[in-house]
């Protein structure tokens, strides 16, 4: 809900200036004075934002006070875009508390410890973010994500444990550019200074966090599929040519799916959504190797089943604005 709502009524000068007034609450609350500079910027629908000095690039500070599951009060404070967060003890912080502090923002990409006392530790933001930012990221996101689904499907199929252990080490790595995706589009959905610096709508900022969702969820159906490697093959040889197959398929669409969302190029979605009859099939198999886990295949079965569900919650995202596309251009 707006905060204020009127109508304001356009005055012209004789020198064909356009005047129109500010409301007096307005003005009051931010302190306003005679001959003060405000910004104004010209939104993509053609709407104008004022905007006070003061709201330009307000720094966000949190003060916590050092309690049990500190952890979690940092990563929210991180989340809901905090560019300064202090945490206070009541005596000495231990060095048990410290080492849970710095576990909970080794996960937290950008926020370090820059101030250190007996009883207060200062955790900031050192990561200046602008355009092209969450596109990279979201990228990257991509990118580390299909690496795990690759590695932890051959280490189902070899029955490679190393290969496993790895997988499930790279988690930590999606989940940080996930929390970072979640800082940087909240703070873009709910502040049009932040989302005017990043170059990105609100709207947008919305889909790629959904985009981002969808990856973690993807890297964790990756960690779960290296759960359940066994110490010899999994599948007959004809049921692994499958999988392969699927898997190339799935990391296609899941590139190409992340390109149309960031690039508005919608022209192959009807074909990313005809493929997915062909992923099905590719999923039936039945025959399993000599002396296999029947159960551990079943779950992996399941787990595919849901990656394949998951890849398509990312087309989802780009038929709507295919179907915009076609409308604008007729």
């Amino acid at each position: 809900m707006h905060k204020y709502m009127s109508y304001r009524k356009v005055q012209k000068t004789s020198k064909g200036t356009y005047l129109i007034s500010l409301p007096k609450e307005w003005a009051t609350e931010y302190s306003l004075d005679k001959q003060e500079a405000l910004l104004i910027t010209q939104g993509s629908d053609g709407s104008l934002v004022i905007r006070p000095p003061q709201a330009r690039n307000k720094e966000i500070k949190v003060t916590l006070h050092m309690a049990p599951y500190i952890s979690r009060h940092i990563t929210w404070s991180y989340l809901m875009g905090a560019d300064l967060v202090e945490i206070i003890g009541d005596t000495p912080i231990t060095k048990e508390e410290k080492s849970e502090i710095k576990e909970a923002i080794s996960r937290l990409a950008g926020f370090e410890i820059i101030d250190e006392k007996e009883d207060k530790i200062t955790i900031g933001t050192l990561m200046e973010a602008g355009p092209g930012f969450i596109d990279k990221y979201l990228r990257k996101e991509l990118f580390v994500t299909t690496g795990m689904e690759r590695e932890a499907v051959e280490a189902f199929l070899k029955g490679d444990a190393e290969s496993a252990q790895d997988v499930k080490e790279r988690d930590d790595e999606v989940d940080r550019l996930y929390f970072l995706l979640v800082r940087l589009t909240r703070g873009a959905i709910g502040n049009t200074y932040i989302s005017e610096k990043l170059e990105i709508s609100p709207l947008s900022a919305l889909d790629i966090r959904e985009a981002s969702e969808v990856l973690e969820n993807l890297a964790d159906y990756a960690v779960k599929v290296a759960s359940l490697v066994a110490s010899q093959r999994a599948l007959a040889p004809k049921d692994e040519v499958s999988v392969r197959s699927f898997l190339s398929e799935i990391m296609d669409i899941q590139g190409r799916a992340i390109e149309a969302l960031l690039s508005n190029a919608f022209q192959d979605v009807p074909s990313l959504l005809e493929r997915r009859s062909k992923l099905v099939d590719l999923l039936r198999f039945e025959t399993t190797g000599k002396g296999c886990d029947l159960m551990k295949v079943l779950n992996f079965q399941a787990a595919m089943e849901q990656v394949l569900e998951r890849t398509y919650d990312l087309v989802d995202l780009i038929v709507p604005k295919t179907i915009d596309a076609t409308t604008t251009n007729t």
